[in-house]
């Protein structure tokens, strides 16, 4: 369970957002995920039907998350829902085979890893947790973009 480098595409997903604490949203996340589940089939043009939680950024204490799926392009956005863009780039992926209450400390597997290669993670925590089937997840934490740390610290 070591995790690598890969190239991500840029991928458009559709679905329901939440804000809060992690402890908030891990509270929320199985009634969230089981009302997303209910209205999955109202998204037009999915890619492959995985589910995907993404951690599309962090403020202090306070996340926003997002409960998806890929779709090939965006016709309808089923009321409720919304849509967002996974950025291209690098990621850190880890294939994780386990429960769904192991999946936060996976992600410090990736973190623990990253440290210990000296590799430099997203400060906004982007990270996504896609559903392969029961018990195997694809976690992916993007990695930090020298050319916007660049930018920033010359500002």
């Amino acid at each position: 369970m070591t995790p690598k480098i890969v190239d991500v595409r840029t991928v458009t997903v559709i679905g329901f957002e939440i804000s809060g604490t992690q402890d908030e949203i891990t509270a929320l996340r199985p009634e969230w995920t089981k009302r997303f589940l209910k209205a999955a089939s109202l998204i037009p043009g999915q890619t492959d039907g995985n589910l995907m939680d993404i951690c599309l950024k962090r403020a202090g204490q306070l996340y926003t998350h997002c409960i998806a799926m890929a779709v090939k392009q965006i016709d309808i956005i089923p009321s409720g829902m919304t849509n967002s863009t996974i950025p291209s780039g690098s990621y850190a992926l880890l294939e994780f085979h386990g429960s769904d209450d192991e999946i936060q400390f996976a992600f410090r597997t990736i973190l623990q890893w990253a440290r210990e290669h000296k590799v430099r993670l997203d400060s906004n925590e982007f990270r996504i947790d896609v559903t392969i089937e029961e018990g195997h997840h694809h976690l992916y934490w993007r990695l930090a973009d020298k050319r916007s740390e660049a930018i920033e610290e010359a500002v």
